[in-house]
């Protein structure tokens, strides 16, 4: 949306004063162009006179313990507009400024410095909603320029009329909405190319539009007008605050958006990159996709398969146990027990392990390219071995790890709790592996070092930020690759035998609570199986990546600096998949896969049950409660308008009569 030029008042040191609310998976970008000089002759009385720019959280300050209901917090970031984390910065000033968790009635200031005598200055701000639980809640904030830092720190800028305009005629802005971020960029627009369709799949508690924005950017950064194909990134953001329904659930939403509303006769590409829960999720819209519109993939040549950190055997073995009774016990939704590998079916086996099975197996066999990336540490949500599908060269992963410690120059930074030779500690991954390898195939006296659940998640509300030598010394950065290999299912180990009805019991002790002793190995059994599954017949290329934390998030850079760290990985994820010489005629083999679909029963793809409050379990219901409460205050205010206009009072005049005459609504 493009502004009109104002003079607000002649000697104003407010240039732009404007007032904004931001709801889950929301990012608004200001563009500010700035005028040094106008004509080609440079004015006597030039000066360099930095601007300066405020953004202020303005909601209550109570709300900062309102953290359920939102958070009601923000992140922002101020960068010029050429800005690449590939470039290395050289003046402190030109240094990226930003905000990981500006809270209720906290503000930052930032510098736009004009230090270089240049016609035009131009600046990037992100402003992007770190609201979690509600689809409701809105947090306000504004944002102000001035030319005068004290002027931005002494006056309050309430009294200002909140506009679009900016008060300065040598000063343009511009604001970019979520819808405009995650439109085509105009530049890519084309006439009648076909097109390679990039489907982006969020986590738990997690959104698209927000937190893979990045990604999305990157992808269109490398194309190219002149390219015969054009990516289109997309995703389903109607999942947010549903994640806790189930995967089922999820993925076949997905899947539905992706025929309704992205395929068309120009699509003859498609490319699936999921985070966390994301990658089960896709997984599930691939087979549905396959077994309800067995044309599509006749149609649509199947391309990259990616998961980023997730948890595709589940995540029972490598938690303890109080992690499993509440994953059982439904604390997370259905999502919670398909990730502990329950069913509510007695006579269904769980939901990871059909999933592994056909007719996903056939489908992905004909992807170009399948590829898993795998934290190896400070990963406290989804364990290394569930991420990398079990059978990985542990001890050349660990070797790796050590090479970087060794090796790297004392000015590179490394990842936080690489451990050293002499700080290796006993985990249940090596207990994991042992019981997985008798012939101790794959093992090693080293260990990776654990972070616990509960470690993550304080990552996670309180990130710590890189280091600005990171940020703006691109040699600085350490390698975060520690393994990077191609798996067939002849490098994986033999088992002993894969007889699926010994997976059945008649007391169904796979359903049964978690337990200690024998149960655990029979989780750990059932693991085996279902990582096994996925490697029949297929070639996974396997990605070990050793980030500091917080490592979940950096893995998908969620937000520009503060996951900062997480660079590197989409990097080599966008060369190694979208930076390919593939051919825009099909060259895979054709393939029947109504042949697949008549072989094997798949009605657990389809019984999907009508979708229930009691599904989203406690954390899922936080939404739905907050849904209602917002609901209720909506009508509440309506009502008391209407009492207001029918009775023509004024409360703030006469608020005792309007309580005395309306009594019914105060109860």
């Amino acid at each position: 949306m493009d502004v009109n030029h104002n003079v607000y008042s002649k000697d104003h040191e407010i240039l732009f004063h404007n007032r904004s609310s931001l709801k889950i998976g929301e990012i608004e970008r200001y563009i500010i162009t700035y005028d040094l000089y106008e004509g080609e002759t440079l004015p006597s009385d030039l000066t360099l006179d930095s601007l300066w720019i405020k953004i202020k959280n303005v909601e209550a300050l109570s709300y900062r313990a309102a953290y359920l209901m939102g958070p009601y917090s923000l992140y922002f970031d101020v960068r010029t507009h050429a800005y690449h984390h590939s470039q290395t910065i050289y003046a402190s000033v030109d240094r990226p400024q930003f905000a990981s968790n500006l809270q209720a009635q906290q503000h930052r200031i930032a510098e736009l410095s004009l230090h270089r005598i240049q016609k035009k200055y131009v600046w990037t701000i992100d402003i992007v909603s770190q609201v979690l639980f509600s689809t409701n809640t809105n947090v306000t904030y504004e944002i102000t320029v001035s030319n005068s830092e004290q002027c931005l720190k002494i006056n309050d800028s309430s009294d200002l009329i909140p506009s679009m305009d900016s008060f300065c005629s040598r000063m343009h802005v511009s604001k970019i909405t979520t819808a405009d971020i995650w439109k085509l960029p105009p530049q890519l627009i084309p006439s009648k190319k076909k097109k390679h369709l990039v489907v982006l799949t969020h986590g738990l508690h997690s959104n698209v539009s927000a937190d893979m924005a990045y990604i999305q950017e990157q992808i269109y950064k490398i194309q190219s007008p002149e390219d015969e194909e054009q990516y289109v990134v997309d995703g389903y953001t109607k999942n947010v605050c549903e994640t806790e329904k189930g995967i089922k659930y999820l993925g076949r939403r997905v899947a539905e958006y992706i025929i309704d509303k992205l395929y068309d006769d120009s699509v003859c590409k498609i490319s699936f990159i999921g985070h966390s829960l994301g990658g089960l999720v896709q997984a599930f819209a691939v087979v549905y996709l396959g077994a309800k519109y067995p044309w599509f993939f006749q149609k649509v040549e199947p391309i990259n398969f990616i998961t980023l950190a997730s948890p595709l055997l589940g995540i029972v073995t490598d938690n303890p146990a109080y992690i499993k009774i509440l994953l059982s016990l439904g604390v997370i939704g259905k999502t919670g027990q398909d990730l502990g590998l329950q069913s509510n079916d007695p006579h269904e086996l769980p939901l990871l392990y059909l999933l592994s099975g056909e007719p996903l197996n056939t489908i992905l066999s004909h992807f170009r390219r399948r590829t898993v990336y795998s934290n190896a540490v400070n990963d406290g949500v989804v364990p290394l071995y569930s991420s990398s599908l079990l059978f990985l060269n542990y001890e050349d992963t660990l070797k790796k790890m050590h090479e970087i410690e060794n090796m790297v120059p004392e000015n590179v930074l490394i990842p936080h709790n690489i451990p050293t030779l002499q700080q290796t500690t006993s985990s249940s991954f090596d207990k994991f592996w042992k019981i997985l390898n008798p012939n101790n195939i794959l093992q090693t006296p080293e260990t990776i070092p654990k972070v616990s659940l509960f470690e993550t998640a304080s990552s996670i509300l309180l990130p710590p930020d890189p280091d600005m030598t990171y940020i703006t010394k691109p040699n600085s950065r350490y390698f975060v690759i520690v393994h990077d290999k191609l798996y067939s299912q002849e490098d994986i180990p033999q088992e002993d035998s894969n007889d699926d009805a010994n997976l059945m019991e008649s007391n169904n002790v796979l359903l049964q609570a978690f337990s200690m002793g024998n149960e655990r190995k029979r989780y750990q059994k059932l693991e085996e199986l279902i990582a096994r599954r996925w490697h029949k017949g297929i070639i996974w290329r396997k990605v070990v990546v050793a980030l500091k934390p917080d490592a979940h998030n950096n893995i998908i850079v969620r937000r520009r600096f503060t996951n900062a760290y997480g660079w590197p990985v989409i990097d080599h994820l966008i060369e190694n998949h979208f930076m390919l010489e593939d051919s825009t005629e099909p060259h895979h083999e054709e393939f029947d896969i109504q042949d697949v679909l008549d072989r094997h029963d798949l009605s657990w793809i389809f019984n999907i049950n009508e979708s229930s409050i009691f599904d989203q379990g406690p954390t899922g219901m936080i939404s739905t409660v907050n849904d209602m409460f917002d609901t209720i205050s909506k009508r509440t205010l309506a009502n008391l308008s209407n009492v207001i206009e029918e009775n023509e009072l004024n409360p703030e005049d006469d608020v005792v009569r309007y309580e005395e005459k309306n009594s019914d609504l105060y109860g």
